[in-house]
């Protein structure tokens, strides 16, 4: 993806965000509609994280909002537009977003190749691989840099992923888990 692509996606969420709460319309927004560079009309899957610019990303606390989507459905500038609303204002895990936060807030965009299964764990790579688990109706997902932000192993990334689908931790290693494993392009605004 081109740099100059990076730097209007990452505007689009933030302006996004600001429109949701002021009402200014996303000048970004509206000439990239008018003329979608061709890296930003596909359909690739797309997370847009929020975090606190006080803390560190594997600092307790400094997650602010993630929400995304796996697999796209939209020209990803859209999605893009979508999601941060959705990570600001609708993640159930934090109240939303008021003004006065954005300026201590930055965005961190991750957009994803489309998984593909594996046969099992073994074949996942902590820090190249997010990994999408399946047990009947139980599913979790993890960004590929999740794992390397914390530290953890691959057990103990699957460990985690078990108890997120509402799993025993060793959940992974009955046979009754499927994995889909996929890649990011993962950029912020402080990069």
């Amino acid at each position: 993806m081109e740099s100059s692509s990076k730097e209007l996606l990452l505007a689009i969420a933030r302006e996004a965000i600001i429109e949701d709460l002021t009402g200014k319309v996303s000048p970004t927004l509206a000439s990239v509609a008018a003329n979608p560079p061709h890296d930003m009309i596909g359909d690739e899957g797309a997370f847009v994280t929020l975090r606190r610019s006080d803390l560190a990303p594997s600092e307790p606390g400094s997650l602010r909002g993630c929400i995304g989507n796996i697999i796209g459905k939209r020209p990803l500038y859209r999605l893009v537009q979508r999601l941060a609303c959705e990570s600001a204002f609708h993640d159930p895990r934090f109240r939303p977003v008021r003004l006065h936060e954005l300026e201590d807030l930055y965005v961190e965009l991750s957009i994803l190749t489309v998984p593909i299964p594996v046969e099992g764990p073994e074949e996942i790579e902590i820090g190249r691989h997010g990994v999408i688990l399946t047990s009947g109706y139980h599913r979790a997902v993890f960004l590929p840099q999740v794992a390397t932000e914390q530290g953890w192993d691959r057990d103990r990334m699957l460990a985690h992923l078990c108890m997120k689908a509402g799993l025993a931790p060793d959940a992974y290693t009955g046979g009754t888990c499927n994995f889909q494993v996929f890649e990011a392009l993962v950029f912020s605004e402080v990069d």
